[in-house]
């Protein structure tokens, strides 16, 4: 007999919007199949100068920081999360952008990436 071998695919969710002057928004997406959280990439254009906050929910708990807000200016740092942090089906992931700069909008990014088990339906890859 054969022995099944499980294959793995990764999503990444990206959140982009662009932050009027002296406004927040927040951003709600999630991927319909289970996995695991293996990175998350935050990233801040030039300009932002520390003025822009954002974080991470999962399941509208803080994810990423667990406390309070990352805030920089020029910067990509990326979170790499080992084995990766368990994920349900459609669980809500929400990034939070708050623009303290009175004077420009800012479009910050995060990228969010989930490594799940390839259906057997799934040829894609």
């Amino acid at each position: 007999m054969g022995q099944v071998v499980e294959e793995y695919a990764e999503k990444e969710i990206n959140f982009r919007e662009t932050v009027q002057p002296g406004r927040g928004t927040r951003i709600t997406q999630f991927w319909h199949l289970a996995g695991k959280v293996t990175q998350v990439l935050f990233h801040f254009p030039p300009g932002c100068a520390g003025l822009v906050e954002m974080r991470l929910l999962k399941d509208e708990q803080p994810f990423y920081p667990v406390v309070g807000y990352l805030a920089l200016d020029n910067a990509t740092p990326v979170h790499n999360l080992g084995e990766g942090i368990e994920y349900y089906a459609k669980e809500p992931l929400t990034v939070e952008i708050l623009n303290h700069d009175g004077i420009n909008p800012h479009t910050p990014t995060v990228t969010v990436t989930i490594k799940y088990k390839r259906p057997w339906w799934d040829k894609s890859g």
